[in-house]
């Protein structure tokens, strides 16, 4: 503990002074001289405040701002944002680059060697794409991707996805292509969007994520995957890994789709 050298208040350690005022005002009276107190206007909003000759804030022309909000809310020139716009552009270059997926140019810097327009045209490009074992591992992968959410892919999911892959052509898994919203098999061809729903969601299984919570978000999940001009199909998993259970569901998937599925058909 030790006392501020200009206003005698106690201040902790590693501190010198208590405030910066108290600094500035110290080394100008070492030096004989004095901060001058005024009084301006915000610019923004008005409000009067007093300043000293060394904590001007955010002047720019004779204009001051009382707070970091009102300097960043004030309104740029249009030569403003021009030059904004040419720093911020700098070395970004149209390089001739067509994004692999969707076959669009784009601008990126020549150093990132960039191949696609979008995190969306990566992701259905690379899974599109990926070799014939990828899909064996798909429940480490599983894993890893519903990591954050405390749920992962149970094994009556997998083999489904197994199933669709036999089955169907041009399969996304766990892929967030739907607004940012995800589905557990999607079958692009067809637009249809399998939603595997376990026991979580229809019944409070753990205190992190409650029931109506989870509920909420396939409402919305469901919205956003109608908005995007799929199909959603959910299938309610209640029990355990159950082989026969699940080639049942498969069964009437193919059933629903022969009979040209609908959203009537929802939930089966």
């Amino acid at each position: 503990m030790k006392n501020c050298p200009y206003c005698g208040k106690v201040v902790k350690y590693p501190y010198t002074y208590c405030n910066n005022t108290c600094h500035n005002n110290y080394r100008y009276d070492q030096q004989d001289g004095k901060l001058t107190d005024f009084t301006v206007t915000c610019h923004k909003c008005n409000k009067e405040f007093v300043v000293t000759e060394r904590e001007k804030l955010f002047p720019q022309k004779n204009k001051y701002y009382c707070s970091r909000s009102c300097a960043n809310s004030r309104n740029h020139s249009q030569e403003t944002k021009n030059k904004t716009r040419i720093t911020i552009l700098k070395g970004i270059i149209p390089n001739n680059i067509f994004c692999l997926n969707c076959g669009k140019e784009f601008y990126a810097v020549p150093s990132a060697k960039r191949k696609f327009c979008s995190s969306k045209c990566s992701i259905i490009y690379l899974t599109l794409n990926k070799p014939p074992d990828y899909f064996s591992n798909i429940g480490k992968i599983g894993g890893r991707i519903s990591a954050s959410k405390q749920i992962r892919i149970s094994k009556n999911e997998i083999y489904f996805a197994e199933l669709c892959m036999e089955n169907f052509k041009n399969i996304l898994l766990n892929m967030p292509i739907f607004n940012g919203w995800d589905a557990d098999v999607i079958l692009t061809d067809h637009k249809i969007a399998v939603l595997w729903n376990g026991i979580w969601h229809y019944k409070h299984v753990t205190r992190k994520y409650p029931l109506k919570q989870i509920q909420s978000r396939d409402k919305i999940k469901i919205h956003e995957i109608e908005n995007a001009g799929y199909i959603p199909y959910v299938i309610k998993d209640m029990g355990r890994y159950n082989k026969k259970f699940v080639e049942s569901e498969f069964e009437k998937f193919k059933n629903w789709w022969d009979e040209g599925g609908s959203n009537s058909q929802l939930t089966p």
